[in-house]
């Protein structure tokens, strides 16, 4: 199963005070589900994500991404609103952030995004086609980062094309399954000449008979 439904239950492992909600977007090839998710006070969204959290002394997020107050959207326009949900990372396309998925940045975090720089890009994870800016470290190129260990790759700035079933399009950080991604084409900020054999032919003048 690619997600799971549940109801009330008698451990609800987000009472533990210590969370912080991350209000979000969970996209997979079959389901777009709306809903909290979680992390620690130190922890960003991104780091969630990939390496879970601990709730109520239990850890949390290994293989699967938890959430409460779900509302699913279904590809033939059906809706199903869930107390929790349990979505498989394995058929994740991305995770996008409506807010709350960033803790307040320390001198340390912000040396460390001083020392990335951003790349433009636009990945096809289908159906969707996403743009936005991707962040090697200064000795990297975007090739290292699509080749890392990380299973989610971050993205700000982000426009998805079509329309999420939300109505949404734009975020300011998406968290991206590097599995599922099917091509990536990269900067794109400046003007791209058309490739060679794609250019529209030439019209030939007619002679005029004299």
């Amino acid at each position: 199963m690619e997600y799971e439904f549940s109801g009330h239950t008698d451990e609800e492992w987000w009472s533990d005070p210590r969370l912080k909600r991350v209000d979000v977007v969970v996209c997979t090839a079959t389901c777009v589900l709306e809903g909290s998710a979680y992390r620690q006070p130190q922890q960003r969204l991104l780091d969630a994500i990939t390496s879970g959290f601990v709730a109520n002394s239990y850890r949390l997020g290994k293989d699967f991404i938890p959430l409460t107050d779900v509302l699913a959207y279904f590809p033939k326009g059906g809706k199903e609103r869930a107390v929790s949900a349990q979505i498989s990372k394995s058929s994740v396309l991305f995770v996008a952030e409506r807010s709350g998925g960033q803790p307040e940045k320390t001198g340390a975090m912000a040396y460390q995004l001083r020392m990335k720089k951003p790349v433009a890009a636009r990945l096809y994870l289908p159906p969707y086609m996403i743009m936005g800016k991707m962040y090697p470290s200064s000795h990297q190129k975007l090739l290292h980062v699509l080749e890392g260990d990380e299973l989610f790759l971050a993205m700000t700035n982000v426009d998805i094309s079509p329309p999420l079933p939300t109505g949404e399009s734009a975020f300011g950080f998406v968290a991206i399954n590097r599995r599922q991604i099917v091509h990536v084409i990269e900067s794109l900020a400046g003007p791209h000449k058309p490739l060679r054999g794609t250019e529209a032919p030439r019209r030939l003048k007619k002679k005029v008979a004299r």
